[in-house]
């Protein structure tokens, strides 16, 4: 699978394991170059981290199940997330868990993001679950609030000059869904998640002679 990241980048995100403790891996964002969706999650967990692709295991069946709905393959969308690494904690037992990746590690892995975003400024944003939806849209926006619709907005970008998330110049669309692992968590959830992904997939449709470019009847 292809990256959209350099080298130097790729270097920058491996770095940032020795800023930052409970961190684990490295998995840089991948698929189509030209992709019918960027997909936006939260950051990898133990066996992505393992392995260095996004979305294996659980959340991967998942995930693959979603886009046999949509009618697509990894091959024609890009995965990527907030943060490139495995955040985690460690019990009582010494057995590490997931966690949730921490402002200062999203604030140091947004130049990544940021770039990746930029050169698919015209393909339309899904972020998955709260985590992925507030790097772009802010603190304030919730996945229960939003989820399943067009959205036309600015994105959250990082400053290195002023040190904080400022909105972007341009406008993007963002599709909010649940993350994969909650709905498999969370069963009651199942029929909303197929509710968005038709609403997804004739959002698509729709929109598929414009190239899947921004359109300005987004609300």
């Amino acid at each position: 699978m292809a990256t959209l990241l350099t080298a130097a980048q790729q270097a920058q995100g491996r770095k940032i394991l020795t800023e930052f403790d409970h961190l684990a891996g490295f998995v840089p964002g991948e698929g189509s170059l030209n992709p019918v969706i960027v997909m936006v999650s939260e950051a990898p967990g133990r066996v992505e981290a393992q392995v260095g692709h996004p979305f294996q295991g659980l959340a991967g069946t998942e995930l693959d199940r979603w886009l046999a709905e949509l009618e697509l393959t990894r091959d024609q969308i890009y995965l990527t997330g907030a943060v490139r690494s495995r955040p985690y904690k460690i019990g009582a037992t010494g057995r590490k868990s997931d966690r949730r990746p921490t402002k200062a590690e999203v604030a140091a892995s947004a130049p990544l993001l940021d770039s990746e975003l930029q050169q698919l400024q015209q393909h339309v944003l899904v972020p998955l679950g709260n985590t992925g939806l507030q790097r772009l849209l802010g603190p304030k926006v919730k996945i229960s609030a939003v989820h399943g619709q067009a959205l036309h907005a600015p994105i959250q970008q990082w400053s290195a000059q002023n040190q904080r998330f400022e909105w972007s110049a341009d406008e993007y669309v963002i599709f909010p869904l649940y993350h994969p692992s909650y709905s498999r968590r969370f069963k009651a959830v199942l029929p909303t998640v197929e509710a968005d992904l038709k609403a997804l997939k004739a959002y698509l449709a729709l929109t598929k002679g414009d190239g899947n470019k921004l359109s300005k009847t987004c609300n």
